[in-house]
């Protein structure tokens, strides 16, 4: 019976000479379709083509093999039916060599047999991931060490600014990261040199013309387009009978300054209007009498508007165009300076690479388009030619992942210049997933949006029809996707073309069996602290097993084979995680405890496992024993079979020194012994060798003890005797001994490869070590050579995160619950989805780094002022970054999209959030029921997948349910558990009550001891003034709490507000009263008391000359700051900074013993001399006076006794008699005793740091002065 295609798919199979685009929505059938167009082609009765002129480009080796079986299949189901053709029989014959094939492969074709054509050699090799990650770390070393030696101009300029720490590292990944970006373009080069003029921006005009400021103006419209939409809602809300009418006159104001912000164009009128935006005061709300939700809604709304503004001017109006533009300008240097160093390690490395006769994968798709099209004119070669005359069609399956070098690439051996359309494209933009690779969806977007859906010579055909999932499935995905979806995030418009339709048919189910679900957890649930599901990992974990169980016993899907449906299988669920690091092991651990069997496929953590390490680390020493952590590691592992306490005991009786020296000089001295070498002396004699470990032992333990440490002694050196004769064996190997044999050898001779085996999991143990030995043979087809660049080798593919994942032992058959990551998943389709970690946040590490790359918008540099130490990112930086968040947000949409896209029958998406029922009430009061996509903002602001996925929920009503679960429900078995621990202890206190009581009295007695020196192992080494001051603070905010009684119970409130949000609220206060001491400060530190300016023009001019920014300025009171310098003090200090006496912001560092220490640490251990009752700062000069009359002149305290206090003092100033020391402050306080009683300690110990700095004169502290910003007065302590 012949297969029964959609009017679509027949369009793809069938239409010919025209460029086509198919979009193919997932589970559409695409590669069916793909292989029955190629199977037409080649069998078409008037046009046959053979198979070996199609070029099918797929995007895995697997998929090309698939795809080419299947086309052999059909070739051999034709000849069935057709047993003499002879055209089929050629076929068959040609489907080997047929370029059904990657795109590496094709390049790697084209270099084979083009080589000539670019003087390449034709012995060849692909190189080794982990060699050219060698050789790339030597060619970047020599030519940073030969523009050390011969630096240019703003060499050093550059290296002094984004080098960190006394290493090249920070400098070796810009190298590095700026290099693999440029190989995916067709010229590496001239895209470059391109990125290098992005910084030559003279003006605002050309600020607001530059190409990275395109995003950033429309991003900002589409913010305030989404403002306007926001308080249009406050404005509906405001207007309702019991609303609150009287804000409807500032919402209208306010959407006035919106619309005015979006009709602006330029980021410098943008940047005028948003940064001097100022918003009316809202009308009282006394008396009014309506709805008091709906009023906190709206001011919500309202201030959720301001606060999207200020977000806009921290993240792009940081500073003025004008300060936007300079700093680009002194950072256009660093940048040409980063093009050049990239530029000249790409050609080193280049040449590095030939002269090994080394390729990488980038090499073959350049070297490829060398061959094909010339560099200069642009215009394709003789060579290209041959391959159009070639290839009758060029097919490209996944072409939504394709990159501009493949692009350019396939170009030229299609016949489209020659006015032949022969280009075929397959591909889905919505499960574009590889944009780490790299990969350019882009480019399929521009043919999607240019091709029409009419018959013509640049056709699309839209595939929408699922033949995978149940319609509760697709229903579900359409729903989500519908409202989080968009243009402007996902690059993708979600609608009725975009949308998934049913095609494949399924036996009906009664009782809602294969509804979607959501779950979710509170992490945060009270029954949870002190279980082991605090952590959410765990407890979302213990939420799936408990949800696999409830599917085995209810849970039906169709039997692929029969068609009718059956009870679920373990094999028919499936786990999707976003990243499996963290949660897959997890996840095995918590299901095998609920004895679920589970399985992970992991690409990583085959380095981290013991039998490797263990192996790696006996490497390491066989190449350089001077290595303490991996020798140690060896010694304690089974192969020297050495404990703890017997690696302390070889340490004390070996040399002084490292652990290395002791021990390898111990062993090497009992060698020489055993040999003879050495006379041994016996005991009578006194054998030193012997009696040192007991000697330096027995002043530890007692001599009593002496005897049977001297036997574990003498155990422990026999252990390491024989170990070192192994060892040395093993050594003398090694020169001459390929590095796969030595590790044969090594796990043969000691062992260890039998007992790895019998370990538990055991067969996996000794798969790895099989891999390791495959590793090592394949190191040895490298062109380094020996264990020295083995040991290299291992270490760079740990650095650089190149993992093998450990083997795979588990069968495709087997029953197991199997998880992977989304990426793995992709084309792949399982009965029961369970997409588990939605509540995990989002990696957005990628733009927080000093250097930021984008396909279009090039590059972006931190600007770096080396001589004042100033860093901040440029405007570009800014730019460049908040692009490429939005595009890793509409990854981040098209990966939840493939995750949901793999479930048959069943789907159920699973999280873990803080405070779930105050976030869906927010989600259900500002959502329910909001038609069309969600706005722009909530979407951009997201930070998981849950933040898209609940508010679109709720965007749909009740359709689909959202099930909290109660922790009470995952942790039964654990209070079960615990319950029955307890009614044990009850039985245990009974046998107590009736036990000797002359043995109780005994024990009482011995655990009643307790360590004289409890408190010194709790003190620190080293304290800040803050963390004393903060105590101080505390104990007396908890006395003051001790005596007081509320009067009144508070009343709780509900708020439509989620904690989460108002705890961000609360942070940010917080955060802007530390930001306004720190501007304080600054402020102050910069001021000259003796200048003719005022508070005002001096702050300004700080802010013009860069020594404060826009934000500090703001946050500093100048009447306060006015009012202070023309005080009697301010004088004082003016006249002290003219006679140079004036110091400010001087740190310290000085050293108390512990009864100093206890004099200031204002808790229990406080002296007698504390008064309760008394003022904290009366105390404390009692204190100090009664400590310097105590003090020795020759106080005997060592050195290792003390305890060192660090601070900064603010301000101080010499006069004749003496020494003033200020502090300022901007705490808010009501009186000026509170302000005294805080900071009391901290002046005094200011005081005590300046008298010894000043005892060789003999300066005295003569008064301590604080100024409280708030209170605007000078206060004396």
């Amino acid at each position: 019976m012949g297969v029964s295609w959609t009017k679509e798919q027949q369009k793809v199979i069938d239409l010919r000479n025209r460029n086509i685009l198919v979009s193919a929505a997932a589970g559409s059938g695409k590669t069916a379709v793909l292989v029955e167009r190629i199977i037409k082609i080649i069998t078409d009765l008037e046009h046959p083509v053979d198979i070996d002129h199609l070029l099918v480009v797929t995007f895995t080796n697997a998929a090309a093999a698939e795809m080419r079986e299947r086309v052999g299949n059909a070739i051999e189901k034709a000849l069935d039916e057709n047993p003499g053709d002879e055209h089929l029989l050629r076929q068959l014959t040609l489907i080997h060599n047929a370029q059904i094939t990657t795109i590496d492969s094709f390049c790697l074709y084209v270099v084979r047999n083009h080589f000539h054509e670019i003087d390449l050699e034709p012995g060849f090799r692909i190189g080794d991931e982990g060699e050219l990650k060698l050789l790339r770390e030597d060619v970047l070393r020599k030519v940073l060490e030969k523009n050390y030696e011969e630096p240019t101009e703003y060499f050093g300029a550059f290296v002094e600014g984004y080098a960190s720490g006394r290493t090249d590292e920070a400098l070796n990944e810009m190298v590095f990261g700026l290099y693999e970006f440029s190989r995916s373009y067709p010229w590496p080069k001239k895209w470059l040199d391109s990125c290098g003029e992005s910084y030559a921006v003279e003006s605002e005009e050309a600020l607001n013309d530059a190409e990275w400021m395109e995003p950033v103006t429309e991003h900002i419209r589409a913010v305030v387009n989404d403002l306007i939409t926001l308080t249009d809602r406050a404005v509906k809300i405001a207007e309702e009978p019991d609303g609150p009418q009287m804000y409807v006159k500032n919402l209208l104001e306010d959407r006035n300054l919106y619309e005015q912000a979006a009709a602006l164009s330029s980021f410098t009128e943008l940047y005028e209007m948003l940064v001097n935006l100022k918003y009316g005061r809202l009308a009282s709300s006394r008396g009014f009498d309506g709805d008091p939700e709906k009023l906190e809604l709206v001011k919500n709304l309202r201030d959720e508007g301001k606060d999207s503004v200020k977000k806009l001017c921290r993240q792009f109006f940081f500073c003025s165009p004008e300060q936007m533009v300079e700093q680009l300008k002194k950072t256009e240097p660093m940048l040409q300076e980063l093009v050049r160093l990239t530029e000249q390690f790409a050609d080193e490395f280049a040449q590095a690479k030939r002269s090994k006769n080394l390729v990488d994968f980038y090499d073959l798709e350049h070297f490829a388009l060398e061959i094909l099209v010339d560099e200069e004119t642009q215009t394709v070669k003789k060579t290209a030619e041959e391959f159009r005359d070639t290839f009758e069609e060029i097919m490209i399956d996944e072409y939504q992942d394709s990159n501009q070098v493949q692009e350019t690439l396939l170009r030229a051996v299609s016949r489209e210049e020659r006015g032949e359309n022969n280009f075929f494209m397959v591909g889905d933009v919505k499960q574009s997933i590889y944009r780490f690779r790299l990969a350019r969806p882009e480019l399929f977007m521009k043919k999607y949006d240019s091709y029409t859906l009419e018959d013509s010579i640049t056709q699309r055909i839209d595939l929408h029809k699922n033949f995978r999932s149940r319609e509760e499935v697709l229903d579900f995905t359409n729903d989500i996707f519908y409202k989080i979806m968009a243009k402007n995030l996902g690059n993708v418009v979600y609608d009725s073309e975009a949308a998934l339709y049913p095609g494949a048919s399924y036996e009906e189910a009664k009782n809602g069996m294969f509804a979607p679900e959501v779950l979710l957890v509170d992490t945060e649930d009270e029954l949870l602290e002190d279980s082991q599901y605090s952590d959410k990992k765990t407890l979302e974990a213990k939420l799936v097993a408990e949800k696999i169980k409830r599917l085995k016993r209810e849970q039906l899907v169709t039997d692929k084979a029969t068609g009718r449906l059956r009870p679920v299988r373990y094999s028919d669920i499936v786990i999707l995680l976003r990243s499996l690091t963290g949660w897959a092991d997890e996840l095995v651990n918590v299901l095998n405890e609920s004895n679920i069997p589970a399985h992970t496929i992991s690409a990583t953590g085959y380095f981290v496992t013991v039998e490797v390490q263990t192996v790696l680390a006996m490497l390491k020493i066989l190449d350089n024993p001077r290595q303490d952590i991996p020798l140690a590691a060896v010694l304690r592992s089974p192969i020297a079979r050495l404990s703890d306490e017997e690696l302390a005991l070889l340490k004390l009786s070996g040399e002084d020194g490292t652990f290395h020296e002791a021990v390898i000089g111990l062993a090497r001295k009992l060698s020489e012994e055993e040999d003879g070498q050495q006379e041994v002396k016996t005991q009578q004699d006194g054998d030193t060798r012997e009696q040192e470990p007991v000697q330096k032992t027995a002043r530890m333990s007692g001599a009593g003890e002496a005897a049977e440490t001297d036997q574990k002694v003498r155990k422990a050196e026999r252990k390491l005797l024989v170990f070192y004769k192994l060892y040395m064996r093993l050594r003398k190997l090694v020169p001459d001994t390929p590095i796969h044999e030595l590790i044969r050898i090594l796990l043969q001779e000691t062992g260890y490869g039998d007992y790895a085996a019998a370990m538990p999991a055991g067969r996996r143990r000794r798969a790895n070590l099989n891999m390791l030995l495959e590793k090592a043979a394949a190191y040895e087809n490298t062109s380094y050579k020996g264990l020295f660049h083995f040991v290299r080798y291992i270490d760079e593919l740990q650095k650089y995160d190149v993992d093998f994942g450990e083997a795979d032992l588990t069968g495709e058959n087997e029953d197991v619950v199997r998880i992977m990551s989304i990426h793995k998943s992709k084309g792949l389709e399982f009965p029961v989805v369970i997409v588990a970690g939605c509540g995990k946040q989002f990696n957005r590490q990628d733009t927080r780094n000093k250097m930021v790359l984008h396909p279009e918008l090039g590059i972006g540099l931190d600007y770096i002022d080396g001589k004042r130490r100033v860093k901040s990112p440029t405007i570009a930086k800014r730019a460049v970054a908040g692009q490429i968040e939005l595009e890793n947000l509409g990854e981040e949409l098209r990966v939840l999209y493939v995750a949901l896209t793999r479930a048959k029958e069943k789907l159920i998406l699973t999280g873990s959030m803080k405070h779930v029922g105050e976030s869906l009430a927010y989600y259900r009061c500002h959502v329910t029921g909001q038609e069309g996509e969600l706005p722009y903002l909530q979407r951009e602001q997201a930070d998981s997948y849950l933040e898209w996925i609940l508010p679109a929920i709720f965007a749909c009503g009740d359709k689909y349910p959202v099930t909290v679960v109660e922790a009470a429900e995952l942790v039964l078995e654990e209070v079960e558990h615990q319950t029955g621990q307890f009614e044990r202890l009850e039985q245990r206190m009974e046998e107590i009550e009736h036990a000797d009581e002359g043995l109780v009295e005994q024990l009482s007695t011995c655990f009643a001891q307790t360590y004289p020196y409890q408190t010194d192992m709790q003190r620190k080494n080293k304290y800040s003034v803050s963390e004393i001051k903060h105590r101080a603070m505390r104990e007396l905010f908890e006395r003051e709490q001790e005596d007081t009684v509320s009067v009144f119970a508070e009343e709780v409130e509900d708020s439509v507000v989620p904690r989460f949000m108002q705890e961000t609220e609360s942070a940010s206060e917080i955060n802007a009263g530390a930001l306004r001491g720190t501007a304080v400060h600054r402020v102050m530190e910069c001021y000259h008391f003796s200048g003719e300016n005022s508070a005002a023009d001096q702050i300004a001019d700080m802010e013009a000359t860069g020594k404060i920014n826009r934000d500090m300025s703001c946050l500093v009171k100048r009447s306060a700051v006015e009012q202070f310098v023309h005080s009697a003090t301010g004088a004082r200090m003016a006249a002290a900074e003219a006679a140079g006496k004036l110091y400010r912001e001087k740190p310290f560092v000085m050293g108390f013993t512990a009864e100093q220490m206890r004099q200031y640490e204002f808790g229990t251990t406080m002296e007698p001399a504390v008064q309760q009752g008394k003022p904290l700062t009366e105390n404390l000069k009692t204190l100090v006076d009664s400590k310097q009359k105590g003090k020795a002149a020759d106080d005997p305290a060592r050195e290792e006794d003390l305890t060192l206090i660090q601070g900064i003092i603010d301000v101080f100033w010499l006069e004749p008699d003496g020494i003033v020391l200020l502090d300022y402050k901007t705490d808010r306080v009501q009186t000026a005793e509170q302000l005294k009683d805080r900071y009391a300690a901290q002046l005094h110990l200011y005081a005590e740091a300046l008298e010894r700095v000043f005892a060789a004169s003999g300066l005295k502290v003569k008064e301590i002065l604080i100024y409280s910003f708030y209170l605007e007065e000078v206060l004396q302590l």
